[in-house]
């Protein structure tokens, strides 16, 4: 007899959960209550917030400082040259650390990384059962809202059952941006690497205006990543770069791909395929991976009865 496919909701006006379990019995994922992650969520962007105001508080305390001392002409020399050398130092050394924090931040989260036979980068588990070929341009604002579902679907699945395969698709009218963009995640993964990959995609996500504005400090990029500028550069006018990004949007003209965010869904167990198109929420994936997993189950043959 064939193990039974559970599926657990907790209605009520705060929490909703979803559990499904595979065909062993063991589950895809847990119960999660949604209000306890938006809690957190708010409580570390609140955190964040006043870390910047902190800081921003601190370079107007020191530049207030520097406009009494140029009254006063104490900045002109002697000790008061010395107080501004000294602090000018210590705002330079301030800045070092910032920057190092934020090259640490940018490969935070993204260790399980890697690039299939088809030279596409994948972030989980490179045997996951199940794949999540997600089709995104990174100048679309509802890609910007989507992308950390994906994310949050492969590190909440339990025993590595679900991966997530990027592939470019860029919008006609958020271009030329949508390209140098494209283009910019894979040259930085050139040198990089596929973890240079997804940090340089997070980091479009979480910084572009969207709709093909982009961002001021995008020049920035190579410096940010530590590459070299020149090798960068060439890369960025590279065909087979191009051609990449080309090679991609041809297959999900194939795969029906006409916006952007689409998923398509893919048991590799069994071959079956899903698409989900727009900024679909976690439990909407979740009861698509439950009803794969339900089909396989009730299509199994019945075991056969013990031989007395």
């Amino acid at each position: 007899m064939s193990k039974q496919v559970k599926k657990v909701q907790i209605i009520g006006p705060i929490a909703i959960g979803v559990m499904i379990a595979v065909a062993t019995g063991a589950s895809v994922y847990t119960a999660v209550q949604t209000s306890d992650i938006k809690t957190k969520l708010n409580s570390l962007q609140a955190q964040v917030v006043q870390v910047e105001n902190n800081g921003k508080s601190l370079y107007a305390s020191v530049e207030g400082h520097f406009a009494q001392l140029a009254k006063t002409g104490g900045v002109a020399g002697g000790e008061g040259g010395d107080v501004k050398s000294a602090v000018k130092a210590a705002l330079a050394g301030m800045e070092e650390d910032k920057l190092a924090e934020k090259r640490a931040e940018l490969y935070k989260g993204w260790e399980q990384v890697s690039v299939n036979k088809d030279g596409r980068y994948i972030y989980g588990n490179p045997d996951a059962r199940f794949t999540l070929v997600n089709y995104e341009d990174l100048e679309c604002p509802f890609c910007k809202q989507f992308h950390k579902t994906p994310k949050y679907l492969v590190d909440t699945a339990n025993n590595g059952a679900v991966n997530w395969e990027w592939r470019h698709f860029n919008l006609a009218f958020h271009e030329p941006m949508a390209t140098k963009a494209a283009m910019t995640a894979e040259c930085v993964a050139e040198q990089k690497g596929p973890k240079g990959f997804w940090g340089a995609t997070n980091y479009w996500f979480e910084h572009t205006q969207g709709n093909g504005k982009g961002f001021e400090d995008s020049a920035g990029i190579p410096a940010l990543f530590e590459l070299d500028k020149a090798a960068f550069d060439t890369c960025m006018q590279d065909p087979s770069i191009i051609q990449r990004i080309k090679r991609d949007m041809d297959a999900g003209m194939k795969d029906g791909v006409n916006g952007t965010p689409t998923t398509l869904v893919i048991d590799n167990k069994t071959g079956e395929r899903e698409s989900i198109v727009g900024a679909r929420p976690f439990a909407g994936f979740v009861e698509v991976i439950e009803r794969m997993v339900k089909g396989e189950s009730e299509k199994a043959p019945a075991a056969a009865p013990a031989k007395k």
